[in-house]
């Protein structure tokens, strides 16, 4: 079964990476409630998110046509 994203409001106080910093993305799945600070790999290229609970895992990919969204839902 495939997992689904969709964008979702930032938690107050949370803010986009600064220029210097690694690049992240805000995750909250929905079937354990639990947010992640997920990064961005080493190569430059995906996001890879794990659900604490179910242990599946979805992939941001990062390219061109992708979202300018940072924080997202996830119905696993």
């Amino acid at each position: 079964m495939p997992l689904n994203a969709k964008p979702a409001i930032p938690p107050p106080g949370m803010k986009h990476p600064k220029p210097n910093e690694r690049p992240w993305l805000g995750v909250r799945f929905v079937c354990s409630g639990a947010y992640q600070r997920v990064y961005r790999n080493a190569s430059g290229t995906e996001y890879l998110a794990r659900c604490p609970k179910c242990a599946k895992s979805i992939r941001f990919k990062v390219g061109q046509g992708g979202s300018n969204q940072r924080f997202f839902d996830v119905s696993c």
